[in-house]
């Protein structure tokens, strides 16, 4: 039976972004009184005003005034912090994660406003994802400056000079308005604190901007666009033009015109890409995507929908005069408000409205006081510029509280100098260590995972719906690689039985060690065999023949077992494998089963001592074996050795004196002695 949703609402935005709260306002002022559910869906419970993350990175702005809460600026609206995860278009159905406690959150909806805004993809610059900073929200912006007050801090400490430059060395990627923007602060921020650091001598800071066009803000008109290019450089930017990166390292910038610059801090505005929720979509053909975007009329509503609405960054949006809507906050905040005033209108039968804006123009603050506008085709630079910038973006600022603190911190910037205190964002650790009392349940099945846990003290069983044992993990075990290599959901339950002390080690972490690492890609991978559901057993029983299953371990063993005693030497163990090649062999001792020698083991021994040892094979480390009564029925002896990741199994009498050996590949196709 389908599960019904946890919540149910008329309209359902995903995005807190400009489009997706403004969206919201609208449309919860034309419905006001009427009792439509709205819900707002994000990452986060605050919209970031994006244009003003450069002023946090300089200090121009605290960062917490370049933030405002989502429930305050679209009251009446209902307020889901969370990951979407999966949409379900035909059903109506949003599938949300938001965090541990509430890991599958369904809410219903009638109408869906899509505007998660874009996503980033580093990958084609080898080395950018590693090493460069984003600016796409606070706690980047945050980042980078804790970041280059850092390198102030250690290059102060330096004697050489040489060593000061090479530290100080910032490079921003991208000559778009971020880039510029960020270039600019930065500069300022460094002009602007030197001063205190003693040691640091003028020029020793350097900021370069690398841009692949011919001129910076390439929206703008040639003559602004070189107007921003010679204000950088009088204030001491350094510009690369008609380069592109061609890879970053942890200590150099490559270009792809080959010069290498020195860069010990890397600042990527570029690499927009479509988003994987809307990817996703359009990859089942759920969605109409034209280069990864929504494809809308201009009403908002996605192509072929009468209930999907699209807006912002993430949309291929129609302009009034031709083209496509370009990815600014101008058009996304009326593009979500005509949205929302569509939707209203929906719900009152009335007819929709068509998007007309065309934009009113383009302003970019360059640092220094200096900004370039262009604006109802006049185009203005210099001081009056920046005056137009700072005004146009207070008004644009949601609340009247955000507008009074950023005019007066902007008021004080003026007098007084930068805060150069170092106040480094904490942020979630990979790696991560807990402790559960007895009864206490680490996940349950149909929970999203991510982490794989270690146990340090205790034990943790996991087990299947039908609540028997699948593992039993106890210290210097680990258990999860099953879901995080497979679809990333557990399947079993995981319950303390005695006050245990785990290691968890972050899913994403986890997948990139074993991407980067061959053999713990194989270890994981064989390990996760022994995680199989009821079902799968069952499933692997029923392929072997019947008068096997009704058969016992003694009636399917093989016999004549190629074993080695412990008080043989090395030599004469390698003697036994060139006669019966095995890749695992028996040892015994007065008859009984002490152990498992791998042959690798043994070659490696010969390796470290020499071809001459004549060291005992009691004397190597040896596996433990797996061993099983000649009774085990077969249909038990396959659950074991699946549930155990084993492939074989030693049968031995009650004294474990050696009878015989089970492989699973034996069972499987039908045993040796099946009656």
């Amino acid at each position: 039976m389908t599960k019904p949703p946890d919540r149910q609402f008329d309209v359902a935005i995903i995005g807190g972004g400009f489009a997706g709260v403004y969206c919201a306002r609208e449309l919860l002022a034309r419905t006001e009184g009427t009792g439509l559910r709205v819900v707002v869906i994000a990452n986060e419970n605050h919209m970031v005003f994006q244009p003003m993350l450069p002023e946090v990175v300089g200090g121009s702005l605290s960062a917490q005034h370049v933030v405002n809460p989502i429930r305050m600026i679209c009251r009446g609206a209902e307020v889901l912090k969370g990951e979407v995860t999966h949409i379900d278009l035909a059903a109506g159905i949003v599938t949300l994660d938001g965090g541990s406690a509430t890991p599958q959150f369904t809410v219903s909806f009638k109408h869906l406003m899509l505007s998660p805004g874009a996503g980033v993809d580093l990958s084609r610059i080898p080395g950018m994802a590693e090493h460069a900073f984003q600016m796409r929200n606070v706690g980047d912006a945050m980042k980078l400056r804790a970041a280059i007050i850092s390198r102030m801090e250690e290059a102060n400490l330096l004697t050489k000079p040489q060593q000061r430059k090479n530290l100080l060395s910032f490079i921003v990627v991208g000559g778009g308005y971020s880039g510029v923007e960020t270039a600019g602060q930065i500069q300022d921020l460094i002009a602007g604190v030197s001063r205190f650091y003693e040691n640091i001598l003028p020029g020793e800071a350097s900021v370069t901007l690398v841009h692949s066009g011919e001129r910076l803000l390439g929206m703008l008109s040639a003559s602004l666009g070189d107007y921003t290019g010679t204000c950088l450089t009088k204030m001491g930017v350094k510009i690369v033009f008609k380069c592109r990166v061609r890879a970053v390292t942890a200590s150099t910038v490559q270009l792809s015109d080959g010069v290498s610059l020195p860069a010990s801090l890397v600042v990527c505005t570029v690499g927009n890409a479509p988003h994987p929720m809307l990817t996703s979509l359009g990859a089942c053909g759920a969605l109409p995507l034209e280069r990864g975007k929504v494809i809308v009329d201009a009403t908002g509503l996605a192509k072929g929908f009468t209930h999907v609405w699209s807006a912002g960054d993430c949309a291929a949006y129609p302009k009034h005069d031709g083209g496509l809507c370009p990815e600014t906050a101008q058009f996304a905040m009326r593009q979500g408000a005509l949205v929302g005033k569509n939707i209203a209108a929906t719900f009152a039968g009335k007819k929709l409205k068509p998007f007309t804006f065309t934009g009113l123009g383009e302003l970019a603050t360059i640092g220094h006081r200096k900004a370039v506008a262009q604006i109802l085709g006049m185009r203005f630079s210099g001081l009056i510029a920046w005056f137009m910038w700072r005004s146009i973006y207070l008004m644009k600022l949601p609340g009247l509280d955000r507008k009074l603190r950023v005019m007066a911190e902007w008021t004080f910037e003026l007098f007084f100098p930068r805060d150069i205190n170092l106040l480094t964002p904490s942020f979630s650790s990979p790696l991560g260590e807990m402790h559960l009392e007895t009864g206490d349940t680490l996940f349950r099945s149909g929970e999203p995972a991510r982490s794989l846990y270690a146990v340090k003290k205790g034990r943790v069983n996991i087990t299947d719906a039908k609540g028997e044992l699948v593992k039993s993990a106890g210290p210097g075990e680990h258990f999860g690689e099953r879901a995080l290599l497979g679809d990333g959901m557990w399947r079993f339950d995981a319950t303390a039985t005695e006050p245990s002390e785990l290691v968890a080690i972050d899913g994403e972490t986890f997948k990139t060690l074993v991407k980067s690492i061959g053999s713990l890609d194989t270890l994981f991978r064989s390990t996760a065999q022994q995680y199989h559901l009821p079902e799968e057993i069952q499933k692997s029983v029923a392929t072997i023949p019947e008068a096997t299953r009704h058969a016992t371990a003694g009636d399917v063993m093989t016999r004549d077992v190629a074993s080695l005693d412990a008080a043989s030497s090395v030599q004469d163990a390698v003697s036994e494998f060139q006669a019966h090649p095995h890749s695992t062999y028996p040892v015994t001792q007065h008859g009984k089963v002490i152990g498992l020698l791998r042959r690798s083991i043994a070659y490696e021994w010969l390796k470290n001592r020499g071809l001459t040892c004549a060291d005992q094979l009691s004397a190597l480390p040896l596996a433990k074996p797996f061993l099983i009564p000649p009774e085990t029925p077969v249909p038990d002896l396959v659950e074991t050795l699946m549930r155990s990741a084993v492939s074989k199994a030693l049968v031995v009498d009650p004294d474990q004196k050696l009878l015989g050996i089970v492989t699973l590949f034996d069972l499987l196709k039908g045993g040796r002695n099946a009656p």
